[in-house]
């Protein structure tokens, strides 16, 4: 197993506004403030293209969403787009983390 294998993206998220198809969270990244668009909608996830090459993963790439707050949820969604924004949109991920009001969410290469 390389350090691609290990590779995981963590983000501490507070959900900060709401959108007509969704919520935004902010969470640092690098030290540095990052929103992350959250929606019901299932169509995967949305990475940089840093966070994208720091996973290993492109455009089809399966990847692993684990969500805690009260209790510890596992998703998996398909890499659906690499460029500026994070976009989640995972139904599950989304009522986890808007449900508490915020999160610890993982993404790690599946």
């Amino acid at each position: 197993m390389d350090s691609a294998d290990r590779a995981e993206l963590v983000f501490v998220v507070d959900v900060s506004s709401l959108t007509k198809k969704g919520f935004v969270g902010t969470t640092t990244y690098n030290g540095e403030r990052v929103d992350v668009e959250f929606d019901d909608e299932d169509q995967g996830v949305f990475l940089t293209s840093e966070m994208a090459t720091r996973l290993d993963s492109r455009k089809g790439s399966r990847l692993s969403l684990i969500t805690e707050n009260e209790r510890t949820q596992v998703t998996e969604a398909v890499l659906s787009g690499v460029g500026e924004d994070l976009r989640i949109s995972d139904a599950k991920v989304y009522y986890g983390v808007g449900k508490e009001g915020g999160a610890v969410v993982r993404i790690r290469k599946s």
